[in-house]
């Protein structure tokens, strides 16, 4: 208050006075942080799954996105039919907008031409392993870009680990 009125005092004289902007806190950076569903495995541990994984080929990943990323969780399945039923089910506390997607983070495609959809899990700086981009039923690493231009999908966005 004191500083006000000093700035104050000294604008009446026709003093220059630099007012300087109240320090803002940045936004806490978006983290994985498993929801209330309580997986069997943390973000970190899914991470390390999904890396263990890249280069594997099984006909159970073949079109079996939304059960890839349950795997990586711990779980036997997803509980969901689709990527895309998976996403509009989800709570929207959950669901997020933005690219940079946290390390086990779920990122969610629609795909042209198909309603399934798909989803991929994130193992930070902007790489994900997905299935089937390389070949049916092969984990590989790749980018929300490359979804895009390889698929035509269009980007809906990342989740929390919710099953």
């Amino acid at each position: 208050m004191k500083a006000l009125l000093v700035a104050a005092a000294l604008l009446a004289l026709g003093a220059p006075v630099a007012l300087a902007a109240p320090a803002v806190a940045a936004p806490a950076a978006a983290t994985c942080a498993s929801p209330a569903t309580s997986n069997p495995k943390t973000c970190a541990q899914a991470v390390s799954w999904a890396k263990a994984h890249i280069g594997a080929t099984s006909s159970d990943y073949d079109h079996r996105c939304d059960h890839v990323v349950a795997l990586a969780y711990g779980r036997s399945a997803s509980g969901h039919a689709s990527a895309a039923q998976h996403w509009s089910s989800m709570p929207a506390q959950y669901k997020h907008t933005g690219t940079t997607v946290p390390a086990g983070g779920l990122a969610f495609f629609s795909i042209p031409g198909s309603s399934y959809g798909h989803v991929m899990i994130s193992i930070g700086g902007g790489e994900f392993v997905s299935n089937d981009i390389v070949s049916a039923g092969k984990l590989s690493q790749t980018t929300i870009a490359t979804i895009e231009s390889k698929w035509g999908g269009h980007y809906l966005g990342w989740s929390n680990p919710w099953f």
